[in-house]
């Protein structure tokens, strides 16, 4: 699963997949310890044009009469996106999007305690996950837009060794078809979508508590990785 991420902004119009994002995409607002029910920049597409926007993490489906099962659906298996009840109205629809993230945490247990682990790309550029979101809910706050999910799949490679599941990337360039595509044409992106290289670390254990904001330091490497 992906449980905990961190969001932080562009910082040249190089970095931008979508030059016409360049400015929102700059100015998202730095997390290193994005947790469930908190806001998340997302790219969507509104008619012919992507944006960007702030939904809550954790998708919220029309017919929901509580908020408590919030923390269930962070995640949408792959496996079971286009028929499970919470999600598949949004997958067909299609309310499909794209969730930027420097990377995400996971943890291993030991003796000591949760270890979290640090994921992200090789080479440090950010990454896109797959998601799906909801427009905003009746019980949700006024000044929320919506929800969203980040959809995974089995863990491979290097994210394997940490947890058996992994947000599935996509590749920026196409985030319009993905958001546009007919179900079984978007299930197929997903599954044919490669698995980027990435790399892991050991850090601070600061970051286990999900009300530690956690700063540029919480990412770094522990010592003598």
């Amino acid at each position: 699963m992906c449980g905990r991420f961190v969001q932080v902004p562009s910082l040249t119009v190089s970095q931008a997949p979508w030059p016409e994002l360049a400015d929102d995409l700059g100015s998202i607002e730095a997390h290193f310890n994005l947790a469930p029910t908190q806001r998340a920049a997302i790219v969507l597409s509104d008619g012919d044009t992507l944006e960007v926007r702030r939904f809550r993490w954790g998708l919220i489906p029309p017919w929901v009469k509580d908020l408590k099962g919030g923390y269930s659906t962070i995640n949408a298996r792959l496996e079971t996106v286009d028929t499970k009840p919470a999600f598949r109205g949004a997958f067909k629809a299609p309310r499909r999007c794209l969730v930027p993230m420097l990377g995400y945490y996971e943890w291993v247990d030991t003796r000591d305690g949760k270890q979290p682990y640090f994921i992200q790309r090789a080479d440090g550029e950010q990454l896109y996950a797959a998601g799906l979101w909801e427009p905003r809910h009746r019980l949700q706050a006024e000044d929320e837009a919506g929800s969203c999910t980040i959809i995974t799949h089995d863990a491979v490679d290097e994210a394997g060794q940490v947890h058996a599941r992994m947000p599935v990337f996509l590749d920026p360039g196409l985030a319009k078809e993905w958001m546009t595509a007919v179900p079984d044409a978007a299930m197929g992106m997903l599954m044919a979508s490669p698995v980027p290289q990435l790399k892991i670390a050991a850090v601070d254990r600061r970051i286990n508590n999900s009300r530690y904001p956690g700063g540029p330091d919480s990412i770094l490497p522990l010592d003598g990785q």
